[in-house]
């Protein structure tokens, strides 16, 4: 799974160039050898078209892909590749869903405008030091860990509940615009807005620029 940097076929790119140019014909005849001499199927996505844009905010392809083995197909059984909503990056995350299998909990994630917080350091060493446990140590930091985790959640939601819910906004508007744009050429207009909701978003998740 990966950025193959190169369609398949004609048909997974869009935009100002639709024509190929005998290099990107070149690389699409390399992939499909590729493909066809190592035995390997290429995983069809679901949820979007496309998983590059170009910052024109009109060309896009599918160059984000994931490569199986049929005995790995009939091994795992059905299964979806999922193309995500990207957020700054010019992207979209790949997510492969295995049949029902449950792979556990969201993982924990750290917002990097929590170190302009000066309340962070405070927050982390209170957390640290209010749990006291007499066990083995490799116990001790992985019950510190869960404890920092879960205080950390809360006080992001008390800190800043505004401030993700309108991250999350933005997010949603530069989805609807992209999906917008794999059905139509978006209008000058729209292209201007999706920049601004752009830069609006990087200044959220990046407050020192």
């Amino acid at each position: 799974m990966g950025d193959f940097n190169v369609v398949g076929e004609n048909g997974e790119r869009r935009g100002v160039n639709v024509e190929a140019s005998s290099n990107q014909l070149l690389d699409m005849s390399h992939y499909q050898n590729f493909v066809r001499n190592v035995e390997l199927e290429d995983h069809n996505v679901v949820g979007r078209r496309f998983t590059w844009y170009h910052p024109n905010e009109r060309s896009m392809s599918r160059i984000d892909r994931m490569l199986i083995l049929e005995e790995w197909n009939r091994f795992w059984g059905d299964s979806t590749l999922w193309v995500l909503p990207r957020d700054v990056s010019d992207h979209c995350p790949l997510v492969l869903k295995v049949g029902g299998w449950d792979w556990g909990p969201k993982p924990f994630r750290f917002n990097n405008y929590w170190l302009e917080n000066r309340k962070l350091k405070d927050v982390v060493e209170e957390s640290w030091n209010v749990q006291e446990v007499n066990e083995w140590m490799c116990c001790v930091l992985k019950d510190k860990l869960k404890n920092l985790k879960g205080r950390l959640r809360e006080w992001n939601k008390e800190e800043y509940g505004s401030m993700d819910t309108r991250i999350l906004r933005i997010k949603e508007e530069i989805e609807e615009l992209d999906v917008r744009g794999e059905e139509s050429m978006l209008s000058e207009e729209e292209v201007q807005t999706h920049k601004d909701k752009f830069s609006l978003l990087w200044s959220l998740l990046n407050p020192k620029i």
